[in-house]
């Protein structure tokens, strides 16, 4: 797949899950997160991959998920995607 940027539905998805945080708005629009933000972050990482990453490893999308264990906001699902290209911990990173 080759990035041709991202989905038309992938801000109105981050609208819908900023105005309802939960489990149950996640679950009914988790084929858009697929098709329109997951799945072109992953085409845009395989291409920056071949000039980023020749010394470093593989490109990873970060989970969507949020680690609330400690957190006051308790919201469980990441208002924004991004992802990374490195070579491990301490050995620099490519943030997107």
């Amino acid at each position: 797949m080759r990035f041709s940027g991202f989905g038309e539905q992938a801000i109105d998805f981050y609208d819908g899950l900023v105005a309802d945080n939960t489990k149950a708005y996640w679950d009914d629009n988790r084929e858009v997160y697929d098709a329109d933000v997951k799945a072109p972050m992953e085409a845009l990482l395989a291409e920056l991959t071949p000039e980023f990453a020749t010394d470093f490893g593989t490109a990873k999308v970060f989970r969507p998920y949020r680690d609330v264990r400690f957190a006051k906001d308790k919201t469980p699902y990441k208002t924004h995607c991004g992802g990374v290209i490195e070579q491990g911990r301490g050995g620099g990173a490519y943030y997107v």
